[in-house]
């Protein structure tokens, strides 16, 4: 009698034990999936601001034939992180955040607690122009890029990003400029005077996260110009694309 319940809890636990290892391959599975949706990061520095870009952005299918392309970034926020978002196309150069067109701007109220949230930017085919759409931390926006034009979303386009998915999440310091999206059409280059310089310019535009205390120094770097505490701004560069 001893020997046959030695030999049923021995079943039992191989039983248990089988299910035990399915589960886990299971959950490994889908913890696999969400961090391929929703990008792998983990938070070293509760402090810094983290960003990474999402493979492969989740779109409802129903709006997907209507997209012209889509980017999605997962960002993690620190509690206090207070932050102007800005949207715009028009003319821009290859380096820095210099922009002559329209543009779109917000802010919300800093939470208390950290905050994970998705940055969605998708562009849409209108007639003859591109109309954008962008969401972050509960609030979203749509803004047109006048002089950026359906025909220039080619292979050309050059494409510039602060993070991408290949290369994992990047952090920064909560008081860095953070520019997550810039294009522009190479083919579309010509020379004007940009707060007393000759500098290139094409048709394009951006999305950006701003510290709200650099409100001021923005706005005199869209216009070319360099803010009296330059030395104290610090502005994401792009990554290579691989």
């Amino acid at each position: 009698m001893i020997r046959l319940l030695a030999i049923f809890f021995l079943l039992a636990g191989g039983i248990a034990l089988v299910q035990l290892l399915i589960d886990n391959q299971e959950l490994g599975e889908q913890i696999a999936q969400l961090e391929s949706e929703l990008g792998r990061m983990s938070i070293a520095d509760s402090d810094r601001v983290y960003l990474v870009e999402i493979e492969t952005p989740e779109v409802p299918p129903e709006v997907a034939p209507h997209l012209k392309r889509v980017w999605q970034f997962r960002c993690y926020a620190p509690p206090g992180y207070d932050v102007i978002r800005l949207c715009g196309g028009g003319r821009v150069t290859r380096e820095g955040i210099y922009l002559d067109g329209g543009s779109g701007s917000g802010w919300g109220t800093p939470r208390t607690e950290p905050i994970h949230e998705l940055v969605t930017i998708s562009f849409q085919e209108l007639e003859d122009r591109l109309e954008v759409f962008y969401a972050f931390n509960g609030s979203a926006g749509t803004t047109s890029w006048g002089r950026f034009s359906p025909d220039q979303f080619n292979d050309s386009l050059v494409v510039q990003q602060i993070v991408r998915s290949e290369q994992g999440p990047r952090s920064f310091d909560q008081d860095t400029i953070l520019p997550l999206l810039k294009l522009y059409d190479p083919n579309s280059a010509k020379d004007r005077n940009v707060a007393g310089k000759i500098e290139t310019t094409y048709d394009g535009g951006m999305f950006l996260l701003c510290p709200k205390s650099l409100e001021s120094g923005l706005s005199q770097l869209q216009r070319g110009e360099m803010p009296n505490e330059m030395n104290a701004i610090r502005i994401a560069k792009p990554v290579a694309n691989d």
